[in-house]
């Protein structure tokens, strides 16, 4: 059908977008679950930063060799491995927090094992999807596969929140562990274009630097890798925070806390839908002026929270942030898929996937610093907000700078 995706050609890119769907479900669910608990059991914003720092540091340390195993064998074998143990850590996490045994810093724990995971699954797992792509249907194959994320944002949220009002957070982790399981079943259907994913002669070790050099060589990638993890780090952090917001400020549940993570989602979907077709056709002017308009949207929610206090508001204003996020990371994503050499791909792919730990790691110093402002003033609430919105305005000015003063990034446009 000429409406669908071009990247739908392929039978076997539908069978993984139907698992990745469903995986994805089960890691927002996941990632709702740690921050309700941690602040259900420490209301701090410095308990729910420091989640921030286990959640992001395994990443971090790990992720770039994860990129390198991925290189050098089997992407699937290595993604439904994964799956498997996230899966076992997800009925662990519904064991302990039903039974009563839960401490806060037992998440922290939870959370650091599966940042772990991921520094592994993430790089095969975004490096695998290409290999079941003819080249000329890769762009659309990352709005595609954006997509499976983004629109889970929407829904997972509202799910884990109803689930836990309605029949707690236990049930809630175990449907998240279902998912990954059929995940792993859908991705045993799927076959590369390739015939056989063959082991290569050295070591990962050698493969990292490797991959170093090459991302180093070429100034295009530069530049949007350290774009990225300035982005996420200084810029997208309110999304954690969005549980203390919720209850702190606003003073809702988990019903509508919910309902605000799943405004990022809502906005989030829509560049998802409006260029699954074809891929987003000029990546630079995308990835640049998405930031320029994130940073004020995440300015005027500061700024409404403190003065307003709608929820309705809140929540339009996330809608707005989700969509110019969709739009940088697609346009980001693209651009690398599509520049990058295959025999680099988990690498660099794995680099890129690092900036992402860099948004748990922002609730960090958003939380720590937030709650100094807090005491230094002698405010309630207030200094995470101003956290936020500060950085906000450096989302907006990196967009500006790089549109305008860097000449690199006309080349993957």
């Amino acid at each position: 059908m000429k409406f669908l995706p071009d990247a739908f050609n392929s039978k076997h890119f539908k069978n993984y977008f139907v698992g990745n769907i469903l995986s994805c479900h089960g890691i927002q669910i996941f990632m709702f679950s740690s921050s309700w608990i941690v602040h259900e059991l420490n209301e701090s914003p410095e308990a729910l930063g420091m989640l921030g720092l286990y959640a992001s540091l395994p990443t971090l340390m790990f992720n770039i060799f994860g990129g390198a195993i991925a290189d050098r064998y089997s992407k699937k074998l290595i993604v439904s491995i994964c799956q498997l143990i996230f899966a076992i850590l997800l009925f662990i996490f519904a064991y302990f927090y039903g039974s009563g045994l839960m401490e806060y810093w037992h998440v922290y724990i939870i959370a650091g094992l599966i940042s772990f995971v991921m520094a592994f699954e993430n790089p095969a797992r975004m490096s695998f999807f290409p290999s079941l792509l003819d080249k000329k249907y890769l762009s659309s194959g990352v709005v595609v596969d954006l997509f499976a994320w983004q629109g889970t944002r929407v829904v997972a949220p509202l799910i884990a929140g109803f689930i836990f009002a309605a029949y707690g957070g236990s049930i809630a982790l175990i449907i998240a562990a279902i998912f990954m399981i059929t995940f792993i079943s859908i991705l045993s259907t799927t076959k590369p274009k390739q015939n056989k994913e063959k082991l290569q002669k050295g070591n990962p070790l050698t493969d990292v630097v490797e991959g170093l050099k090459y991302v180093y060589s070429n100034k295009p990638i530069v530049v949007l890798l350290s774009m990225s993890f300035l982005v996420y780090l200084a810029g997208y952090a309110y999304m954690n925070m969005i549980p203390y917001i919720g209850v702190q400020i606003y003073g809702v549940g988990s019903k509508e806390t919910g309902l605000l993570l799943s405004g990022t989602g809502i906005g989030a979907v829509l560049p998802t839908i409006i260029f699954a077709k074809s891929g987003i056709p000029n990546k630079r002017v995308g990835a640049c002026f998405s930031l320029v308009f994130s940073g004020l949207m995440i300015i005027i929610f500061t700024l409404s929270s403190l003065i307003f206090q709608s929820i309705i508001l809140a929540f339009i204003l996330i809608v707005f942030i989700g969509f110019c996020n969709s739009i940088y990371v697609t346009s980001v994503m693209s651009a690398i898929q599509i520049y990058v050499n295959d025999k680099y791909r988990a690498r660099v792919v794995g680099i890129f996937v690092m900036s992402f730990s860099f948004m748990s790691l922002g609730s960090l110093w958003v939380g720590l610093l937030g709650g100094f402002i807090d005491e230094y003033f002698s405010l309630e609430h207030v200094g995470v907000l101003v956290t936020i919105a500060f950085g906000g305005l450096i989302l907006s000015i990196v967009g500006l700078t790089l549109y305008y003063f860097n000449n690199s990034l006309k080349e993957i446009s």
